[in-house]
């Protein structure tokens, strides 16, 4: 620990600001971004490469929730509408782009509807062009793969598009179990993984959209029958709108093997006096925002810029453009980001001081700032924070953490240990791919240091 010690120092005494960092330690001077900003005072009091552009990562859903409010509003819902026509047994359903389905309130959904006498269900008819005739989309950020933080973007979504894999080896020769978290008929599975003796894990597990609009589910390798736990994968699913659709009728006793067709639906179908229509409502925007922030959620974040760039631009492909509008009409700043996550090495490249002045420009306007500050984790006790190495500072800090391969950082509010209110962004970039904790640890160790001197 002493090279963390001895950069933390270097950091935070403003006096030894220039000095330089010892050979040995895992980055230079140079590659740490820290500004901090003295609420009362209006000026900065630490600034090292403030100016200079860094990877902040995930820290870029500060621009996506700033944008969100102002654009949408706290409260603002997503709405999805349902109307069922009783003579021909079809369900209508048309898609907004709600974030924030999860399969307990799927759950509720699904008794709603029958409650309101929808059931024989022969046929469903879907509208999900909201961002265009394409089924799936993607946010731009240059990684690829299957991972649940890769998830299709889709006006239809579920559990944000991704799916729980659990794995167990229960007999050495014998086939592996797979559990997955979400019922539904829409996954098919194909496993030829076995149990071996021992703990070691060499499973290879992946998800791509199979036929008849399904997603496969592929798990080979073996699996050591030692391993207590199961093994927990979580992968993107191929087809976002058929495993809504698949998981709502086998929730609510329907037959799930039924027609889906995609159409542009009337808006005025959901209001036909002959049908049984029903209309879900989203929780307000500030608690979706709460959640994306609180877990990070690549998912929710770039769901908002598509959303955003359609029903403001007509294009979601315009949502991007709408948070560097925002960047430039609020504070001045020119920006060049892909997306509204974060996510992406070497994308997004942004300064701690363009950090310093989104905070402060949401603070000004004290009403709205309070959906914006309470999105955030709080240190030492919820989401990407809670189990952050604090001491006393722990409940004191709020802000949005970043992480990507080489990548640390953490921009918000603090109220330090004087009393005092600071913003505070931080960044470290080129430290030793996959060590994160070290990461963490380091960051951790500034922000404590922030909180005690200041």
């Amino acid at each position: 620990m002493k090279l963390f010690t001895a950069l933390i120092f270097t950091l935070l005494i403003v006096s030894n600001l220039s000095a330089q960092i010892s050979d040995f330690s895992p980055v230079t001077q140079d590659d740490v971004a820290l500004v901090v900003y003295d609420i009362a005072a209006g000026k900065n009091i630490v600034s090292l490469n403030g100016d200079k552009p860094f990877s902040f990562a995930s820290n870029l859903k500060l621009l996506t929730t700033a944008a969100a409010l102002e654009n949408l509003g706290g409260g603002f819902r997503f709405f999805t509408f349902f109307s069922f026509d009783p003579a021909d047994g079809t369900l209508y359903i048309k898609a907004t782009g709600d974030p924030e389905m999860v399969v307990e309130q799927l759950w509720q959904l699904a008794l709603e509807l029958k409650l309101k006498g929808i059931k024989g269900i022969k046929k469903v008819v879907v509208d999900d062009f909201l961002y265009g005739n394409s089924i799936i989309h993607s946010a731009v950020s240059g990684d690829k793969g299957d991972n649940a933080y890769l998830a299709y973007i889709s006006p239809f979504s579920l559990n944000y598009n991704a799916i729980t894999i659990y794995v167990k080896a229960h007999e050495a020769g014998k086939p592996v179990e797979v559990t997955l978290s979400t019922p539904s008929s829409h996954f098919v599975i194909k496993n030829s993984a076995t149990g071996i003796a021992g703990g070691d894990n060499r499973l290879v597990v992946g998800t791509s959209a199979g036929k008849n609009s399904k997603t496969e589910i592929l798990v080979k390798g073996s699996l050591g029958v030692a391993r207590s736990k199961p093994e927990t994968i979580f992968k993107r699913v191929g087809h976002p709108t058929n495993y809504y659709v698949s998981t709502l009728l086998n929730l609510m006793g329907e037959k799930e093997e039924l027609p889906v067709s995609r159409e542009k639906i009337d808006q005025q179908l959901f209001s036909k006096k002959e049908n049984i229509n029903h209309t879900w409502k989203s929780s307000p925007l500030r608690e979706i925002l709460r959640k994306m922030n609180l877990y990070s959620s690549n998912f929710i974040a770039d769901s908002l810029q598509f959303f955003m760039g359609a029903i403001i631009r007509g294009s979601s492909a315009q949502g991007v453009e709408i948070l560097k509008e925002y960047a430039q009409n609020k504070l001045g700043e020119t920006i060049d980001i892909v997306n509204g996550s974060g996510l992406g090495n070497g994308q997004n490249q942004l300064t701690a001081e363009f950090f310093i002045k989104l905070l402060k420009n949401v603070y000004s306007d004290y009403y709205s700032s309070i959906d914006f500050f309470a999105s955030l984790p709080v240190l030492g006790e919820d989401g990407t924070l809670k189990k952050a190495q604090t001491g006393e500072s722990t409940g004191f800090v709020r802000a949005k953490t970043g992480s990507l391969t080489g990548v640390a950082s953490l921009s918000g509010i603090m109220k330090a240990k004087s009393g005092k209110l600071y913003f505070f962004s931080f960044s470290v970039n080129n430290f030793p791919a996959k060590k994160f904790q070290p990461m963490w640890d380091f960051r951790d160790k500034v922000i404590n240091e922030i909180w005690e001197k200041y």
